[in-house]
């Protein structure tokens, strides 16, 4: 076989709220790791809601063509290749892949095999991307309908026909004391409790999903996410969509901003910075004043020499004025005296 023969799928959470997930070869004394993906949870919904998957469309479509004709070597060997590469664009197809290896066992094994297996995917797939469009604006989104329940708002959204699946069950499920940061199919049992101190390797007993449908694995997330509930913000700066972490009133992601090195939120940290000043009676006069010399010397009825000399002693007066040692209307006075008619 060109695939793995014995592949095994499963997602968790870790206690620190990172979802993990992982694609890897179960076969004894020969277990090789082809996903393990660690992340913020809730970061793959993003990711479902953000992506343009219209690439990925048109392999699924390839994939689907391969799957249909005869295959030999060479094809399984392109089929591989192309399911890898959509693990790259979400974690969601290393189930594809995982269906792809029970695939060609089957035909290894000269049994009937259900050749609609990549366009069931493909539909359910398509599927998943919908409902968790609307599961992030109108049910983990907690500024939406804010007097609501999350509860309120999933069964609002189903009433309104925006979500697409009735019913949220998943495949296999199991507690596992879990090896954190650690190869995606390693398992605690294998080591003594003073092998992985001396390691400094955590463990935690943990509920691990074993899906056998990409469906399985969304269900499973969906009703994590809103058991929680998962807040999920839209970035006042951007406007795309981010996981609340820490501070539950964040209004700002942490996306790097389009041409710039600084992030949403730490351009947000300068606007609210900006919006207090300018709050105060004495930072709103000295920037009126301040684009009046401004244009002074755009004008050239004043000097840049004589503009930096201004607005040194502008900003200086200003913070006296902030600090109660020169009155607002003395401060306004003095902005006012050189003022052109």
């Amino acid at each position: 076989m060109v695939f793995p023969e014995h592949m095994e799928f499963r997602y968790y959470v870790t206690p620190e709220r990172k979802e993990h997930f992982a694609l890897y070869d179960r076969t004894l004394g020969s277990r090789m790791t082809y996903l393990d993906q660690t992340q913020d949870l809730g970061q793959c919904l993003i990711d479902l809601y953000d992506t343009d998957f219209y690439d990925a469309y048109c392999t699924l479509a390839e994939i689907n063509k391969l799957v249909q004709a005869e295959k030999d070597a060479t094809a399984w060997k392109k089929l591989l290749e192309l399911s890898m590469s959509l693990c790259e664009v979400h974690p969601f197809f290393g189930l594809l892949v995982k269906e792809l290896s029970e695939l060609e066992s089957t035909y290894a094994h000269g049994q009937d095999a259900d050749a609609t297996i990549v366009l069931s995917f493909a539909n359910d797939f398509e599927a998943i991307v919908r409902d968790a469009k609307a599961l992030i604006e109108r049910c983990l989104d907690d500024r939406y309908q804010p007097d609501y329940s999350t509860a309120e708002r999933y069964r609002e959204a189903h009433y309104d026909a925006l979500l697409h699946f009735d019913d949220m069950r998943y495949g296999e499920l199991a507690t596992e004391e879990v090896m954190l940061d650690s190869p995606a199919y390693d398992s605690a049992y294998h080591y003594s409790v003073e092998m992985l101190r001396e390691r400094g390797i955590k463990t935690a007993l943990r509920e691990v999903l074993y899906p056998n449908t990409v469906r399985d694995l969304y269900n499973y997330l969906k009703a994590y996410c809103l058991r929680l509930p998962l807040p999920i913000h839209k970035c006042k700066n951007c406007g795309r969509y981010f996981v609340v972490t820490g501070n539950i009133t964040q209004d700002y992601c942490t996306r790097l901003m389009e041409g710039s090195e600084k992030t949403c939120r730490q351009m947000g940290a300068v606007v609210q910075y900006q919006s207090r000043q300018m709050k105060n009676p004495a930072t709103r006069e000295f920037t009126r004043s301040y684009k009046a010399h401004n244009a002074r010397v755009r004008y050239g009825t004043m000097t840049k020499a004589e503009f930096t000399a201004w607005s040194k002693e502008a900003r200086a007066k200003r913070a006296d004025c902030v600090a109660g040692k020169l009155s607002f209307e003395d401060f306004v006075a003095w902005l006012d005296s050189d003022k052109q008619r």
